[in-house]
């Protein structure tokens, strides 16, 4: 089996597949991972009984986005990083990692010490005048927060999975044959001849009757229902509510028997260490009073206001399932607090407790339940819906009527019905040149057999504006002699790259179909902010 890595381990393609996996791990490691039982309220993931830490995960978000940012500037890495899913693909990289740690584990695989040290002689980054320098390697590691023994281990493991990436690649490499298939498909011309069907040629007489709209109205009404919206009143309750208090008592703390005995804030100045950490304990030990107060006082937020020196705040107009872009209600459950039966029923809202720790209450302003849109007012809206269903029938009924025509030996020119459908000659046509020809119609051109003994090979295709019938009258393939064998090369190598990714991922993706891997949403939400 090593003769058999050694002899991959030569291929350019699996050359550089195995340096992305060794930067992985030599950035991120896989030991790291790994947490005790007593933090299970930050783990993330499990992957066989092995825990994924937030704190690592969140990192792991960090230096991704910081790495976007250097490559596509700030702005451009904000909006890519901020996408929905984002943040569980650097998730599913991190199980992936633990399973292929483990894999490795579990096959024995090993890294002599002899084949570590090669390794990091040989890295360009550590070296002085073409040779490595220890100093340099120290330097370097040490400007990266690493000792040496820890990026040992951590190099040693990406050459651990250098071996397991090998193991799946049983298939052939790509030959000078399977480079000229490739190169000649991609470079094949056609002549088409076409004729363009589109909706609009039917706009008129799909024209929907007031009768259809409104029994379509009925039928959807679900679809036209305006979901229901809140305006709430607020008071957030967190430690900053205890800092910049020298010399004060926490508020109503003492009347109510509740302060924590030793702690003061006297003397201390605003953004100290020690005063925040008094502030914190002071916040924790009046967190079952200011519930208290909540809810001996339902009708308003004014009494716990006062008594913690809280400033009543109003939300923007809240719609249901829809968080709100910043602020408390940008997060879900915040959103579904103000939708709450307690809250509708003017009551205040219980506390709950946001991502940075701080209780938020609420109490209703106004409530707007949901509601149908009225039929005036929607009615356009349907009318377009129908119309456009309606002429995509049509058009594709009069495509089938030109198709059968011209199958039936009618010239395409001819089935035009007087100008009201375009007629198209174009020639060369490739699949990186469409020549003009509408979305839609190039792929079913090239999925179409070639011509057979001067018959035109027909077909049939929807457009993103209607329908199209068309008729590939020849097909030119450039001959093998004409590929540079420096493309040909390369051609291979990208195929031997491609088949070598999509083995891996399939391997990879049997270790985790095979695995016991569980996800905790919340606490990827919570580190994902």
């Amino acid at each position: 089996m090593l003769e058999f890595f050694r002899n991959l381990g030569q291929s350019l393609a699996a050359k550089a597949l195995l340096l992305l996996i060794a930067l992985s791990f030599m950035l991120w490691g896989v030991s790291d991972y790994f947490m005790s039982g007593s933090e299970q309220s930050s783990v993330v993931a499990k992957v066989n009984g092995q825990k994924i830490g937030g704190a690592l995960f969140q990192k792991r978000l960090e230096d991704a986005r910081a790495r976007y940012a250097q490559v596509f500037g700030a702005a451009t890495a904000e909006k890519i990083t901020r996408e929905q899913g984002f943040s569980e693909q650097i998730l599913d990289s991190m199980i992936n990692d633990v399973l292929l740690s483990e894999e490795g584990r579990r096959l024995g695989l090993q890294v002599p010490d002899a084949a570590l040290v090669k390794k990091i002689e040989s890295i360009p980054e550590f070296a002085e005048n073409g040779h490595f320098s220890k100093a340099r390697y120290e330097k370097l590691l040490v400007a990266n927060g690493l000792t040496p023994a820890q990026f040992e281990d951590m190099l040693r493991e990406s050459m651990l999975l250098a071996q397991l990436q090998a193991i799946p690649q049983i298939a052939p490499l790509a030959n000078a044959g399977e480079a000229q298939q490739l190169w000649a498909w991609s470079q094949e011309s056609r002549d088409v001849e076409s004729v363009e069907i589109p909706f609009a040629a039917f706009a008129q007489q799909a024209a929907p009757s007031a009768a259809d709209i409104a029994a379509y109205y009925q039928a959807h009404l679900q679809a036209f229902q305006e979901p229901a919206q809140v305006r709430v009143q607020y008071v957030l309750f967190g430690p900053q509510a205890f800092l910049g208090k020298a010399g004060d008592k926490a508020p109503t703390a003492a009347a109510q028997g509740a302060s924590a005995p030793g702690i003061s804030v006297e003397g201390a100045q605003a953004g100290d260490k020690a005063q925040e950490e008094k502030a914190r304990l002071l916040f924790n030990a009046q967190v079952e009073n200011f519930k208290d107060r909540l809810f001996s006082s339902p009708k308003s937020l004014a009494a716990v206001a006062q008594a913690y020196g809280l400033r009543v705040e109003e939300s923007p107009l809240l719609v249901a399932g829809q968080v709100a872009a910043t602020g408390p209600f940008h997060d879900p459950k915040a959103l579904a607090l103000a939708f709450g039966k307690a809250v509708l029923a003017g009551k205040n809202s219980e506390a709950i407790t946001l991502p940075d720790g701080t209780l938020l209450a609420v109490h209703l302003i106004h409530f707007q339940p949901g509601q149908a849109r009225p039929l005036a007012a929607v009615s356009a809206d349907i009318a377009q819906i129908l119309s456009a269903r309606s002429s995509a029938t049509l058009a594709k009924a009069a495509a089938q009527q030109v198709w059968k025509a011209a199958r039936g030996g009618k010239a395409l020119p001819s089935l035009t019905r007087n100008g009201a459908f375009s007629y198209r000659n174009t020639a060369d046509v490739t699949r990186h040149n469409p020549q003009g020809l509408p979305p839609g119609l190039l792929p079913a051109i090239f999925n179409a057999p070639a011509p057979q003994g001067g018959v035109p090979s027909l077909g049939m295709a929807k457009t993103g504006q209607g329908y199209a019938v068309f008729a590939v009258t020849r097909v030119s393939v450039p001959p093998a002699a004409s590929l540079n064998p420096q493309v040909s090369a390369q051609i291979a190598q990208s195929l031997e790259e491609q088949r070598m990714q999509l083995l891996f991922a399939g391997y990879v993706q049997d270790l985790r179909s095979h695995g016991e891997v569980k996800v905790f949403p919340q606490q990827v939400a919570k580190f994902s902010r």
